[in-house]
């Protein structure tokens, strides 16, 4: 029993592996494409989006966390450290990043461009101009209602006028 177990757990190590060897390996042959010049398919703007946007979803927590700690405080400078670790490893950031922000929706395809506003909320993954941002997952159908004219100058009350679409 002990070594059918074994045995299991290597077969998901192995596999594990060779997955993120496998992403890694098609990250690499895209920034070649890019490097070339040559123009990148759908496909390939999917490899570059996803490698951003999974550096985003690892970065994000680690940039909350030194958000909410003092400047100078040596637990956010060892979170930093962190950080600063992890944009090491992902060696493609910067090209991938420059190549996506000059990417037109039209060429990237509009699935590509649903997955780029899926992570667009995220501090660490740039989003092109064009990217519809929500900074706060949980205000996604949000709207906020101002009156159409405000004889003060100042729209007033606008806080208490936040409603949500419901469908109600």
């Amino acid at each position: 029993m002990k070594n059918i177990l074994g045995i299991i757990a290597m077969a998901v190590v192995a596999l594990v592996m060779a997955a993120s060897c496998g992403s890694s390996d098609r990250a690499a042959e895209v920034a070649r494409k890019i490097q070339s010049g040559d123009t990148l398919t759908q496909s390939e703007y999917t490899t570059v989006i996803d490698y951003l946007g999974h550096f985003a979803e690892k970065a994000q927590p680690l940039q909350d966390q030194i958000n909410n700690l003092p400047y100078g405080d040596a637990k956010a400078a060892e979170l930093q450290q962190q950080l600063d670790e992890l944009k090491t490893k992902n060696t493609y950031l910067d090209l991938f990043r420059s190549t996506l922000s000059r990417a037109p929706q039209a060429q990237i395809g509009a699935d590509n461009v649903a997955l780029v506003n899926k992570y667009a909320g995220y501090e660490w993954f740039s989003a092109p101009d064009w990217a519809i941002v929500i900074t706060d997952p949980a205000n996604a159908g949000v709207e906020l209602e101002t009156p159409a004219s405000d004889t003060t100058g100042v729209v007033a009350g606008a806080v208490d006028e936040l409603k949500v679409k419901s469908g109600i």
